[in-house]
C-alpha cells in the first residue's frame, strides 16, 4: 500500500538526494489537488442525498477517491508520465519515455548498423525524437536551471550542460540539439529543442553524470522524463525498494555493471558469481538453482545478469524481502531488522550485526572494507534518510 504523503515521501539514495526535496514539494501541491477535487465532488453529491442508489455509489466513489492516489495522478494531469513503481528505474533499449523509443542503451553496444563515428560503450541513452522536439528544464516551478550550450567536435553537436537545483549531485546532458538557450532558464520552460548536428539523424543522445566527478551513471527515467515533458514525474516506493536503494547506494552507487576487483562481486547489489549458480560437490553448476532461478524462474549468466538492472533489481527486491521478512518473524524492531537484513546481505550472517571485526579482503590489509556493524549502520542510516523526506 502506497505510503500517504503526510507520513513519507519516496526519496532516492545518497547518489540523487535530490529527489528528495522535489518529491516532498510535488506531494504537497497534489495533496492540495486531491482535497479541492473531493470537496467539489462533496458539494455535487449533496444534490442527490435523497436518492439512496445514487447517494450509495456516491459514497463509494468519495471514499475511493480519498483512499485512491492513483486518481491523484490524473487530477493533478500526471497519469501519462507516471513512472511504474519506481524513479530510479533505469533507462533500457525499447522503453518509451513520454512516446519516444529508446533506440540504443547505456554502455557496450554493437555499432554495425549505426552511423560511422557511433561509439561503442555508449555514455549515454538515445531516443528517436523528432527534429524539433522541446527539452524542458528540469525544475520546480519558482526554479532557475543552468543552461550551457556549447559544440563537441568529436560527434556530439550541439550539447547543453544542465544543472538543476532539483539535481543538486547531477550533471544532466542532452547531445545533438538543433538550437539550445544558454543562461538562466525557470523550471519548466523550454531552453532547447532535439536535432540532428553531429552524428546520425535527429534523435536525442541524454546523459547523466556525477557533478562532481563528472563520472557517467545510466540514466534514470526520472530525469528524461522531466525534461521531455516539463513536469516532475509521480512515483512510489515499497519500504523494500527504499531498503534496496540503500542497500545499492552503500554497495554500487547505482554502477550496473560494476565488478569488484577483488571479491568478483556483481552488479548494483554486488551479488556474488554463486549466488546465481550454486556448484554441487564435483563442483558443477546445478541447474536451475540460485537468486536467479527463485525470483525470475531462469538462470543467468553473469554477462547475463549484468546486461539487464531490471532483472538485478528483481532478483535483489526478492532476496531483500525474504531475509528481511525472516528477521521480523524472529522477533526483532523494524530497525534491527534492516541491520540483521544489511548484515545477511554482506556477511552472509545477520548475527553480525554488531560485529566491528575489521575486514579485510582474503586477508590483506591493503584491502580494507567496512567492518560488519558500520556496513549495518550506514544502510540503516540511508534507510532513515530516504523515510524522513
Amino acid at each position: 500500500m502506497p505510503p500517504s504523503p503526510a507520513d513519507s515521501v519516496p526519496g532516492f539514495t545518497d547518489l540523487s538526494p535530490d529527489l528528495q526535496y522535489q518529491l516532498l514539494r510535488q506531494w504537497q501541491r497534489r495533496d492540495w489537488l486531491v482535497t479541492a477535487f473531493v470537496m467539489v465532488t462533496n458539494a455535487t453529491l449533496l444534490a442527490v442525498i435523497t436518492v439512496p442508489p445514487l447517494n450509495a455509489v456516491a459514497d463509494s466513489a468519495v471514499q475511493a477517491m480519498r483512499q485512491g492516489w492513483g486518481l491523484s495522478d490524473k487530477i493533478a494531469g500526471l497519469d501519462s508520465r507516471k513512472i511504474s513503481g519506481d524513479f530510479t528505474t533505469l533507462v533500457q533499449e525499447g522503453d518509451r519515455i513520454a512516446s519516444h523509443k529508446v533506440t540504443s542503451g547505456y554502455g557496450p553496444r554493437e555499432t554495425d548498423t549505426l552511423p560511422e563515428g557511433a561509439s561503442s560503450e555508449h555514455k549515454g541513452v538515445d531516443l528517436a525524437t523528432p527534429l524539433s522536439t522541446k527539452l524542458y528544464a528540469p525544475g520546480n516551478a519558482g526554479t532557475s536551471v543552468k543552461i550551457r550550450c556549447w559544440r563537441d567536435a568529436n560527434g556530439g553537436g550541439l550539447v547543453a550542460d544542465i544543472e538543476s537545483p532539483d539535481a543538486p549531485t547531477l550533471l544532466l546532458q542532452a547531445l545533438h540539439l538543433e538550437d539550445c538557450t544558454t543562461g538562466m532558464v525557470a523550471g519548466g520552460k523550454p531552453f532547447a529543442t532535439t536535432g540532428d548536428s553531429g552524428i546520425g539523424d535527429a534523435h536525442l543522445d541524454w546523459r547523466q553524470r556525477d557533478r562532481r566527478t563528472r563520472d557517467y551513471q545510466h540514466p534514470q527515467q526520472y530525469y528524461l522524463l522531466w525534461a521531455l515533458t516539463g513536469s516532475a514525474p509521480a512515483a512510489t516506493l515499497s519500504d523494500i525498494d527504499i531498503l534496496r536503494n540503500a542497500i545499492i547506494g552503500q554497495e554500487s552507487a547505482w554502477e550496473s555493471r560494476i565488478i569488484n576487483a577483488d571479491s568478483g562481486a556483481l552488479g548494483l547489489g554486488q551479488v556474488m558469481p554463486e549466488n546465481l549458480a550454486p556448484v554441487d560437490a564435483q563442483g558443477k553448476e546445478i541447474p536451475n538453482s540460485g537468486w536467479d532461478y527463485e525470483a525470475l524462474g531462469e538462470d543467468l549468466t553473469p554477462e547475463a545478469f549484468l546486461r539487464s538492472p531490471a532483472k538485478q533489481i528483481k532478483i535483489i527486491n526478492y532476496q531483500l524481502a525474504k531475509i528481511h521478512q525472516q528477521q521480523l518473524d524472529a522477533g526483532h524492531s523494524q530497525d534491527e531488522a534492516i541491520r540483521r537484513t544489511a548484515a545477511t546481505w554482506y556477511s552472509g550472517n545477520p548475527d553480525r550485526a554488531d560485529d566491528l571485526t575489521p575486514e579485510y579482503w582474503d586477508g590483506d590489509r591493503d584491502k580494507a572494507y567496512p567492518s560488519v556493524k558500520e556496513y549495518s549502520d550506514q544502510v540503516l542510516a540511508r534507510v532513515k534518510t530516504l523515510q524522513k523526506q
